[in-house]
């Protein structure tokens, strides 16, 4: 496979016709190696338009859908960034190009030990990868400027909203039984709280996920 090829066209065929117009984003990925991210068995698909499996019942968005939702965050470099599941580490290392800071916590040891040394290797070095079950949120470290949730959750809860900066900013799968979306979530100029549904996508739950109490105002 010509690697610089595939990357070409993911980005001009998958990515930019779902519209995904940000230069800084389209340039990570088009210098980021995807295919170092994936599992070797499937590392002739790292550019292909399909959810590659992760082990752990858990997936790799397609690369439109990952674009997608990084886009929406809005970032201008300046932001901490709280992604819930490093997974393979690929989103972790997108986020850095875009963002100051990026922490990334995740509840299975194998994805936080793999993507932990995936990156180092790499030199992203503005990403903090711990374990943990931030299915709740992580407030450790708060409050953030946007957080990242690529893995399904029935609702955004108290927490994580509580968890944002001022002008902070959700982009997360939102669903049950099978049926989700990807929703982008902000407070608006008069400090209201807005939830726009961008897109239907296949998702996978995330692990140790409750069913939370609804934010209420």
């Amino acid at each position: 496979m010509n690697i610089e090829k595939a990357r070409f066209n993911m980005i001009e065929q998958q990515v930019k016709p779902w519209k995904v117009f940000d230069e800084k984003l389209l340039g990570a990925m088009a210098t980021i190696p995807r295919e170092k991210f994936v599992p070797e068995s499937y590392r002739n698909l790292a550019y292909a338009d399909i959810a590659i499996p992760l082990g752990h019942n858990q997936q790799m968005l397609t690369p439109r859908e990952l674009a997608r939702m990084i886009q929406e965050l809005q970032l201008d470099g300046s932001e901490k960034v709280l992604e819930v599941g490093c997974g393979s580490g690929y989103s972790s290392a997108l986020l850095s190009r875009l963002a100051k800071k990026v922490i990334s916590v995740d509840i299975i040891s194998d994805f936080v030990s793999v993507a932990s040394k995936r990156l180092k290797q790499l030199a992203f070095n503005n990403i903090e990868v711990e374990e943990a079950d931030a299915a709740d949120g992580w407030l450790a470290k708060a409050p953030y400027d946007a957080i990242l949730i690529t893995a399904a959750i029935p609702q955004i809860t108290e927490s994580m909203i509580r968890s944002l900066s001022a002008h902070g900013r959700i982009v997360a799968i939102i669903g049950s039984a099978g049926k989700y979306s990807v929703n982008s979530y902000y407070f608006d100029e008069s400090n209201d709280w807005q939830c726009q549904e961008l897109f239907p996508v296949e998702a996978v739950p995330m692990i140790n996920i409750e069913q939370p109490n609804q934010f209420k105002f």
